[in-house]
Order: structure tokens, then sequence, then C-alpha cells
């Protein structure tokens, strides 16, 4: 059922980053397996990068475009990425934790089967991204554009979404507990069912009638 969430809202994740100073320049090449704590990268391309499992800890990410590339099993903790591109990078299985994502382009992003605790999207162009089999919990995506994203048979556990705009959204099979979709701008291509556990407003409830009588097959004189 639509209803009130059961908790207050949590305030979005902030990762723990010592000051910019602190921070050394990343000079090795990212891959397989490496190991990178307190740095900083900058103004880079990673083109095709082979960087599975992979884990990078108070690091910052900055100007940073991911092209392609394996980097399943990676870990990212306490990590800031801004003004940044992942173009069809494939992060599934990976891990999120206490990190930010700001403004920047998701596109085509395999986040299938990803673990995303305490991750704040904020201002981030997703457009169709994949969180199929996905478990986010925690987070919050502020003032998105989330363009046929697919949520399909995700678990999503107190996420939020103001400011938000949904095109095409697919949430289908997807288990939703203490989601609050109000502030947000709907539009499902699938997955109406799903919104069990989901807070809207009523604004957004006259705006889903249509949607919402045409998957029960109502017919509206």
């Amino acid at each position: 059922m639509i209803s009130m969430p059961s908790s207050q809202p949590i305030p979005p994740a902030r990762p723990d980053l010592p000051p910019l100073a602190e921070l050394a320049p990343l000079d090795s090449r990212v891959r397989d397996e490496g190991q990178y704590e307190y740095q900083r990268v900058s103004e880079v391309s990673w083109d095709d990068v082979f960087a599975s499992h992979a884990r990078f800890s108070q690091c910052l990410l900055a100007e940073v475009t991911v092209v392609g590339g394996e980097w399943s099993k990676t870990t990212f903790a306490d990590v800031r990425l801004e003004d940044s591109r992942l173009l069809g990078p494939d992060l599934s299985a990976s891990h999120w934790r206490d990190t930010e994502l700001v403004r920047g382009i998701a596109s085509g992003v395999q986040w299938h089967d990803a673990d995303v605790r305490r991750v704040h999207f904020d201002q981030v162009k997703l457009d169709a991204v994949n969180f199929r089999g996905a478990a986010l919990t925690d987070v919050v995506f502020t003032d998105c554009l989330l363009r046929e994203a697919d949520f399909g048979g995700a678990k999503l556990t107190r996420v939020r979404f103001p400011g938000c705009t949904f095109e095409e959204a697919d949430f289908s099979r997807a288990k939703l507990a203490d989601v609050d979709l109000r502030g947000a701008r709907l539009h499902f291509k699938a997955g109406l069912d799903a919104l069990r556990g989901a807070t809207i407003d009523g604004g957004q409830l006259v705006e889903l009638a249509p949607a919402i009588a045409a998957h029960l097959g109502l017919r509206i004189g």
C-alpha cells in the first residue's frame, strides 16, 4: 500500500574525507584488485579499464571520465565523485558506502546486483542505468534526471527522490520499503504494482491516475 514513511528522512550521505591537501595525487595505473586510499584524481579519462575487485577509500574523483571497462565488485567507500562522466562501465555487484556523486552524467551504467548504502546522488543525469537486482539502502537522489532507469527486481529501503524527474522508469518486481517519492515527477514504463511501500503526495496520485487505471484495466467514461 502507499503510505506515510515509518521513520524520519535520513540526511544525505557525506563521505569522510580528509582536507584536500592531505590527499595525494593518484599517479599509478588503475588496475584489477588495486587499493587506492587518501588519493585524488582530476581531469583524467579511464577507457576500457579492467579494475574488478579494486577498492577506493577516502578519495576525491573530480572531472573523471570512465568509458566502458570492467569494474565489477569494486568498492567505493567515503568517496566523492564530482562533475564526472560514467559512460557504460560495468559496475555490477560493486559496493558503495558513504559516497556522493555530485553533478555529472551516468549513461548506460551496469549497476545490477550492486550493494549501495548511504549514497547521495546530487544533480546527476542518469540515462538508461541498470539497477536490476541491486540493493539500495539509505540512498538519496536529489534533483536528478532518471531517464529509462531500470530498478527491476531491486530492493529499495529508505530511499528518497526529492526534486527528481523520472522518464520511462521500470520498477517491475522491485521491493520498496519506506521509499519516499514525494517531490518527484513520475513517469513509469512498468512496475506500478511495485509502488507498494512507497509514499507519494496527492498531486502525484492525480498524475498517476491514468496509468494506474490502465494498469488495472479500468475504463473511464
